[in-house]
C-alpha cells in the first residue's frame, strides 16, 4: 500500500483532546456508513451512531474503541453535559445526544472548507486542499480573518478551528448558553462568508453547534486519505485562544456580552422530575411563575443578542422591525429578575451589562430623558404589584415573527402558531408509556439479560429519561410477561398496594 491507501488505524486523540479541554464534558462519535439506511421516517440516514464518551475518560478507552473509527468516522466539536438515555446496539456503550440544548460548553469555532472537487462546476472548489490552506494562511496574515488555532485537511478539503474560553476565566470553555449559541453561529457565518468572498468555498450550511466534523487520524473513505489535524502556534509558542466577544468584534458583529444570575439561569434549565410526598399536593407552585420569569429574561438576551443589540426607541433594526426603546427594554428585564427572586443589587449589576451592549450604550442622553439605572431598577422593586405581559404583546413589540422564533429557538416569547406546533409535536401519554415499555423490553434482552426487580427497573427508567414510580413500573412489567419465561422465570402478579412480586 502507498501513502494514498492507508488502512492501519492511526487515530489521534490528542488532537480531540486539544479541542475538548473540559475533562468533564461528552463528546460524541458518529461515522458514515457505506450503504445508508433509512429510518422509521423514511428519511435517509446519512450518519450512524457509535458512543459518547467523557472526555477525561477518551484516552484510556481509545485503544478499545480504535477500530470502530478507522474509516468515515466524525466527532462533535462541542461538548455534551450528558449521554443519551440509552445505549447503542452496536457498540453496546451509551449513545450520541446531538442536540444544541444539551451542549455543555462551546469549545470551537470552526469553518468546513469544501475543495479539492475537480468534478465541481464552480472553480473555487476545484482548487487544491494544499492551495485552499495557503490562501487561507494568507488571509490570516493579511487580517482578513483571526490566526486559525488548528488547520485540518479532512480528505479532500480543510477545517479551520479557533479555539475558545470563557471571557472572565481563561482556564474555562465558554458555556453554551441559549444566546451564546446565536452568538457562535453568527460568528461561523461571518467567517465563512468572508472566506467566500476571497474564493474559499466554505460550506454556509455548516454553522450550528451540534455539528460533527471528521476524526483526526481516521480515513476519507472516497479521497482514501488520512485526516491530518495541526496546532498553530503563536511567536511565543502559545496556542491561539480567543472568547466569542474577541471574534465578534475582529468581524464587526455586535456581541450583547450579558448573562443572566446564576438563581436565574438555573430556573431556566428544564425542570427535574421529582416525587411528591402527598400526592394532589402542589409544594412549589410559586415555581412555575418564577420559571416563566426565567425563560422570558433569556429569551429577551437571546432577541438583544439576534438584533444586534437595542437601538432606541423608533430606530430600524436591519431585519425591518422598530425598536421599542433601551429604557423600555431595560425596565422589562428588570421585572423578569425581579420575578425569579433576584436582589436587587444583583440586578442592577445585570441591567449594567446588558445596558452597555445597546446602540448606542445606556444612558447616552441628560438624566431627565435616560434616568439612571438605579432608578429604573428602585422603581421596580418599589412597585408593590408588578405588571403582567402576554406572549402576543412581547412578541408584537420586538416584532417576533413564527419564523425568528423557530431560528432563534425562543422558548416563551413565541407567536401563537409556534407554542400550538409545540403542544403537539409532545407525545401523549399513551405513546411516553409506549416508548418506555420498549426501552425497559430492549434493557432487559439486550443489556440486564434477566428479569429485574420492580425498583431496578423504576431506577433505569428514571435515569435514562422516562420517571416513573414504582406503581406504574410494575405496569410495564406486567406488559412485558410474556418474555419473563425466557429467563426462567415464573408470571409476575401484583400484590396488595400495587407492589409486584414474582410468584414461585
Amino acid at each position: 500500500m502507498n501513502e494514498e491507501e492507508p488502512t492501519t488505524p492511526a487515530l489521534d486523540v490528542d488532537s480531540i483532546l486539544h479541542i475538548h479541554r473540559e475533562p468533564h464534558g461528552y463528546i460524541g462519535f458518529v461515522r458514515k456508513p457505506e450503504t445508508p439506511r433509512r429510518g422509521k421516517d423514511g428519511r435517509l440516514r446519512l450518519f450512524e451512531t457509535l458512543f459518547s464518551i467523557r472526555s477525561e475518560e477518551l484516552r484510556g478507552m481509545f485503544p478499545a474503541i480504535a477500530n470502530w473509527l478507522v474509516l468515515d468516522s466524525y466527532f462533535t466539536v462541542n461538548s455534551y453535559y450528558r449521554t443519551a438515555p440509552y445505549v447503542n446496539r452496536t457498540t453496546a456503550l451509551p449513545d450520541v445526544w446531538r442536540k444544541e440544548k444539551d451542549l455543555s460548553h462551546l469549545t470551537a469555532c470552526y469553518s468546513d472548507v469544501d475543495c479539492g472537487r475537480p468534478e465541481s462546476d464552480e472553480p473555487s472548489q476545484r482548487q487544491d486542499w494544499r492551495a485552499a490552506q495557503h490562501n487561507a494562511q494568507l488571509l490570516m496574515d493579511a487580517g482578513v480573518i483571526p490566526q486559525a488555532s488548528i488547520m485540518a485537511r479532512s480528505g479532500r478539503g480543510i477545517y479551520l478551528f479557533w479555539l475558545l474560553r470563557d471571557w472572565s476565566d481563561p482556564m474555562k470553555l465558554q458555556k453554551a448558553w441559549p444566546e451564546k449559541i446565536l452568538l457562535y453561529k453568527s460568528i461561523n457565518r461571518a467567517l465563512d462568508q468572508r472566506l467566500r468572498d476571497q474564493q474559499l468555498p466554505a460550506d454556509l450550511r455548516a454553522i450550528d453547534a451540534a455539528r460533527v466534523l471528521r476524526v483526526p487520524g481516521s480515513v476519507h473513505r472516497k479521497a482514501r486519505r488520512r485526516v491530518t489535524y495541526i496546532v498553530q502556534l503563536d511567536q511565543y509558542g502559545k496556542g491561539f485562544v480567543y472568547t466569542l466577544p474577541e471574534l465578534a468584534q475582529f468581524l464587526k458583529l455586535a456581541a450583547v456580552d450579558a448573562d443572566l444570575p446564576d438563581n436565574t439561569r438555573a430556573l431556566a434549565k428544564p425542570a427535574k422530575w421529582r416525587r411528591v410526598k402527598n400526592p394532589g399536593s402542589a409544594p412549589a407552585r410559586s415555581y412555575g411563575m418564577r420559571r416563566l420569569n426565567a425563560l422570558r429574561a433569556q429569551d429577551l438576551l437571546i432577541i438583544a443578542q439576534a438584533k444586534g443589540g437595542i437601538c432606541k426607541r423608533g430606530m430600524k433594526y436591519p431585519d425591518g422591525s422598530t425598536s421599542c426603546g433601551r429604557r423600555f427594554t431595560l425596565t422589562l428585564y428588570a421585572n423578569f429578575l425581579c420575578g425569579c427572586g433576584e436582589t436587587q443589587s444583583t440586578t442592577l449589576d445585570k441591567l449594567r451589562e446588558l445596558a452597555a451592549g445597546m446602540k448606542p450604550p445606556y444612558p447616552s442622553d441628560p438624566p431627565d430623558q435616560d434616568p439612571p439605572l438605579e432608578t429604573l431598577t428602585e422603581e421596580e422593586y418599589s412597585t408593590k404589584k408588578r405588571r403582567r405581559w402576554s406572549n402576543a404583546k412581547l412578541c408584537a413589540l420586538y416584532g417576533i415573527t413564527a419564523q425568528k422564533a423557530r431560528e432563534w429557538n425562543l422558548q416563551t416569547v413565541v407567536p401563537v402558531k409556534v407554542a400550538e406546533e409545540r403542544h403537539q409535536s409532545r407525545p401523549t401519554q399513551k405513546q411516553r408509556a409506549e416508548e418506555a415499555t420498549e426501552w425497559l423490553r430492549v434493557y432487559i434482552e439486550e443489556v440486564a439479560q434477566c428479569w429485574p426487580s420492580c425498583r431496578v427497573a423504576a431506577r433505569m427508567l428514571t435515569e435514562n429519561g422516562y420517571p416513573c414510580t414504582h406503581a406504574t413500573t410494575a405496569k410495564y412489567l406486567k406488559t412485558l410477561e410474556p418474555i419473563s419465561k425466557q429467563f426462567g422465570e415464573l408470571e409476575v402478579i401484583r400484590r396488595r398496594g400495587g407492589r409486584p412480586r414474582k410468584k414461585r
